[in-house]
């Protein structure tokens, strides 16, 4: 047997073996997502990836492995697979706490708001509505671009405490915190008018954003715009809210906020 045949076996073995962890990362990550980490069955991934129990065992033992897949085809995409090491298959469970780690670390490279943590720092701007569409705009589009793993942390953090940890108080918390400061230093309250709470206020908007940016993807009726006419609405009700006015936010300006990370 040629040496050149052997390799090209050994090629579409290892491109098989890819494929299938690909799907399996995905059929996890939704099911997991879908049922929560102590409701979600083996059987049902299986299922969902194509594959038989058995062969699913033989790249994955164990429904812990099968999580930390989830974790990792949420952080960076099902195709994170391809980091796997093929040749340890099939994968063993490390641990709830390099779970945790692995998830700190994914948070630590990708979660940032930069355009709120410059805001905090500064004076009220002359122009406070167009400061407002970036902090609005970089809101959304951190919740657009991780929503798989903002999904999959909302079902499943709750039951698992180390995760919790990562997730609420060490992501959540301090965002929330950011956004009630925000709030706190450029709401204007009408004259006569009562002095709102910061955090439900800011709370308000997050809220409104999550649904446009995320959960809008879910929702089994198809919505009548698209992901640049949400942005934008989240952004002009924002806009007019945090202001305390009713004035909507500057459709000239959709270029600003659009430079927002």
């Amino acid at each position: 047997m040629s040496d050149s045949f052997i390799l090209g076996t050994d090629t579409e073995l290892r491109r098989k073996q890819l494929a299938r962890l690909t799907a399996i990362a995905a059929a996890a990550l939704d099911v997991f997502t879908r049922d929560g980490f102590g409701s979600a069955q083996v059987v049902d991934i299986a299922r969902k990836a194509g594959l038989s129990v058995g062969t699913l065992y033989l790249y994955a033992d164990s429904k812990q492995a099968l999580f930390e897949l989830a974790v990792r085809a949420a952080a960076v995409g099902a195709e994170g697979a391809g980091d796997v090491d093929l040749g340890a298959l099939p994968l063993r469970a490390r641990g709830m706490d390099a779970t945790a780690a692995l998830l700190e670390d994914g948070i630590r490279r990708r979660a940032h708001w930069p355009v709120l943590k410059a805001a905090l720092r500064a004076a009220a701007p002359h122009e406070l509505d167009v400061e407002i569409a970036a902090v609005v705009g970089e809101m959304f589009d951190l919740m657009s671009r991780e929503r798989p793993v903002i999904w999959l942390l909302d079902r499943c953090a709750w039951e698992l405490p180390r995760l919790r940890d990562v997730y609420v108080e060490r992501t959540r918390k301090p965002y929330f915190d950011d956004i009630a400061c925000y709030v706190r230093r450029r709401r204007r309250t009408p004259p006569g008018g009562r002095a709102e709470d910061p955090a439900a206020i800011g709370r308000a908007v997050l809220e409104m954003v999550a649904w446009m940016a995320m959960h809008r993807a879910r929702e089994p009726v198809a919505q009548p715009f698209d992901t640049a006419a949400a942005r934008y609405a989240c952004i002009a009700v924002a806009s007019g809210g945090l202001l305390g006015t009713a004035a909507p936010f500057k459709r000239q300006q959709r270029s600003v906020a659009s430079a927002a990370p």
